[in-house]
């Protein structure tokens, strides 16, 4: 359901700035040293707002207002009292490039022992796609195929990521050793259609109570969100690390 959430954040802190004429990094980009936090949060703010809508191709960064996520499924099957299993797809996500980002951890020069961390909020994220829904709430089965809409208000978040390191010429290229993401909403608002074969009060039903036990219904499945955005997380920062060694992403100290 959220894996988009993330998907861009930690990815945006990466792309924070050309390195010098020996690089191959995109040099109309502003730049930050190595562990200078206060700048590399300004201008993860600057990179998000310019290029959400859009993407920045010579630097990897992929559109993210809106952010299309083609398919992805959360599952949760624990004997608790929700017991559900969601499939999204061709889901538009909205609301990425209101990040505010509170605080950056490390960055440093050397990747192996550096720290990467980021803090923030968004003021709203909605996603709006199709649905398949398969489960239960306490005794009563959950059957669906319709539109979904759900809203995030004032979620916050913490990123969290420890790279791989493998020197090749002379020059330090990462990939993904562990990731961490956790994403907090303050409330969250969820419509679904087309419920129990289009049953309007059933459907109705099954929505109000979503919505009034939303706490609930997040604490049950945010293990298996966490991981979803954590995957897609990976994938994105994939693409980053091919192309570029960590010293392009610099100034030189």
């Amino acid at each position: 359901m959220l894996f988009a959430v993330c998907s861009v954040l930690l990815f945006a802190c990466l792309t924070l700035g050309g390195a010098n004429g020996a690089s191959n990094f995109p040099a109309e980009l502003p730049r930050c040293h190595h562990g200078d936090t206060e700048c590399i949060i300004n201008v993860s703010h600057t990179l998000v707002r310019q290029y959400a809508r859009t993407g920045y191709a010579p630097a990897a960064f992929p559109q993210v207002e809106p952010f299309l996520i083609k398919r992805f499924d959360i599952s949760d099957g624990r004997s608790g009292s929700l017991s559900l299993k969601l499939n999204f797809r061709d889901v538009n996500v909205e609301g990425l490039s209101g990040v505010k980002f509170d605080r950056a951890v490390g960055f440093d020069s050397n990747p192996a022992t550096s720290k990467f961390e980021m803090y923030g909020a968004f003021p709203k994220i909605i996603l709006r796609g199709k649905y398949l829904a398969d489960g239960r709430i306490l005794i009563l089965p959950i059957r669906g195929d319709g539109d979904a809409d759900i809203t995030l208000h004032n979620p916050k978040f913490s990123v969290k990521f420890k790279p791989a390191t493998q020197v090749r010429n002379g020059r330090t290229y990462l990939s993904v050793d562990k990731l961490k993401v956790l994403v907090e909403p303050q409330k969250m608002n969820i419509r679904l259609t087309n419920l129990f074969n289009g049953d309007q009060t059933l459907g109705t039903n099954l929505n109000q109570f979503l919505n009034e036990n939303w706490s609930d219904v997040w604490s049950e499945l945010q293990p298996s969100v966490h991981v979803a955005i954590a995957d897609v997380m990976k994938s994105i920062l994939a693409t980053l690390f091919k192309r570029f060694a960590y010293e392009d992403l610099f100034l030189e100290d």
